[in-house]
């Protein structure tokens, strides 16, 4: 094991059943556990499909200096649109191997090599891949009811929710591990969790709802499969990581089901930046065919070819509300530049009915300041 946790030796092999101990492992809590789980796999492979996730992203072009959501979520991240709306619920397990950079993954899996061999002793093969699922689509789950908006990767929420269960066992069987290691243990748990929660509210973009899904799924599962470390230990472990993962997998389905549906807010910008060109398109056809002494023709033309389809738009867009901050800007600022959009072209097909030249210069002057204002707005 690593210097964060008791250090590992491997127990001796007799041929004994491994639900029996033998005397001279009773008081020896690593070799205790090493009794019970000797080999170590299932946290070498979550680690290695992780880095190879990366790699593969890396090597498909992208790149960590200059994020881009659609290619977070072209890899399985997680995004309430998209999990909860179009029901792509697959995204809730696949964003728990995808990473936004180096420093994301090297950290997260730093830790994991840290705490992943204890905690897979401590819980099982079995159990440490159930936990280690469970709060990370706890986790994820989470993000999508209090950060819908959020495009939200990587296996913090789940690293968590091992600190989680350690903590829940230690609850319960605090007097099944020995002073010296227990200190030792609690040491490198307490930690963790300060560091990651001064770092967390520091720092604009970490994702502190799958952090806390996480780490609460952990406790749970902590108690649930909590069983003092003797003869038995085993089979009592094993039938209660069933129960937990089933029960778990139960609750997480049930809340699922009750969480809000999320509104597109990607694929909406898309359709604003699509109704654009087709308008803006449509204006200068009507303008460059106007007919002489035909102006209310043209009114006409914008009003259905233009004012219209602009005016859906923006109603439909005007519907986000409680949007992260950077969002709802650019949906304030959209919103108001096709509001002055608008009114130019109101002003300009009234215009053109009353022979109001003062309402055609003012028309020309809010198209100016309809792009300006966006300009300066998304600026900001």
């Amino acid at each position: 094991m690593n210097s964060l946790f008791p250090t590992e030796e491997r127990a001796a092999q007799p041929t004994l059943d491994r639900d029996e101990i033998p005397d001279g492992l009773r008081q020896n809590f690593a070799l205790l556990l090493d009794w019970f789980t000797p080999n170590i796999y299932i946290c070498w492979t979550i680690l290695g499909i992780n880095v190879l996730v990366f790699v593969a992203m890396l090597l498909s072009g992208f790149n960590p200096d200059k994020i881009s959501p659609q290619a977070l979520l072209k890899w399985g991240a997680n995004y309430g649109p998209l999990t909860a709306t179009r029901n792509e619920w697959w995204r809730v397990l696949t964003c728990l191997f995808v990473h936004m950079g180096f420093v994301h993954v090297g950290f997260n899996m730093l830790v994991l090599y840290q705490i992943g061999p204890f905690m897979e002793r401590l819980l099982g093969n079995i159990g440490f891949l159930i936990v280690y699922l469970v709060a990370g689509v706890a986790g994820a789950i989470c993000s999508l009811a209090l950060n819908p908006y959020v495009v939200s990767a990587g296996a913090s929420g789940a690293i968590f929710g091992l600190y989680g269960a350690l903590i829940g066992f230690l609850i319960l069987r605090r007097d099944s591990i020995p002073g010296p290691a227990l200190t030792k243990i609690l040491r490198s748990a307490i930690i963790f969790l300060i560091y990651n929660a001064v770092f967390g509210l520091l720092r604009s973009g970490v994702d502190l709802a799958a952090h806390g899904g996480g780490l609460v799924a952990g406790v749970i599962c902590g108690l649930a499969i909590s069983t003092p470390i003797k003869e038995g230990f085993r089979q009592r472990r094993l039938v209660r990581v069933a129960a937990a993962g089933l029960g778990c997998t139960v609750v997480m389905t049930a809340l699922a089901t009750q969480l809000p549906r999320p509104m597109d807010f990607q694929a909406e910008m898309k359709r604003v930046g699509e109704t654009e060109q087709q308008v803006l398109a449509a204006y200068r056809t009507i303008l460059g065919q106007s007919p002489v002494n035909k102006e209310t023709e043209v009114a006409d033309r914008l009003e259905a070819q233009v004012i219209r389809p602009w005016r859906a738009e923006q109603n439909s867009l005007a519907r986000f509300r409680g949007l992260p901050s950077r969002q709802q800007h650019v949906v304030d600022a959209f919103l108001a530049y096709m509001d002055t959009r608008q009114q130019g072209w109101t002003d300009l097909a009234q215009g053109l009915r009353t022979h109001n030249m003062q309402l055609l210069r003012q028309s020309a002057n809010l198209q100016k300041q309809a792009e300006d204002r966006l300009k300066s707005e998304l600026g900001k």
